[in-house]
């Protein structure tokens, strides 16, 4: 049988569309609050709900299900590095060029 992670991918399919919990619960017919239990594994929606998350994120039911969400090895550098590599998320990928080609001049000396 195959592993389910609904509960990291609802988060991370949410997040990615931009939504609130609150807005997504809207869309779907539920509170907020229920978005949240099913977030924290707390709950879980029914069949029916479960295809009509899939429908508002934009993914099919089997992605929302079944995926296995990319796994954060963030979790093992100092806080430094963490800081730095959020904000380097951030950086249009125009102005993140020249901070790389910067960064990698630096690291050749």
């Amino acid at each position: 049988m195959k592993d389910i992670y609904f509960a990291e991918n609802l988060t991370r399919f949410r997040e990615a569309k931009k939504l609130t919990k609150d807005e997504l619960a809207k869309r779907i017919g539920v509170s907020g609050a229920m978005v949240g239990l099913w977030e924290s594994k707390k709950n879980e929606p029914r069949m029916g709900k479960v295809q009509l998350i899939a429908e508002v994120l934009d993914v099919d039911v089997d992605e929302l299900l079944f995926s296995q969400p990319p796994v954060d090895h963030t979790n093992n550098l100092s806080e430094i590095k963490q800081r730095g590599i959020k904000a380097l998320m951030s950086i249009p990928d125009d102005e993140l060029e020249l901070l790389v080609a910067l960064l990698e001049k630096h690291a050749k000396k």
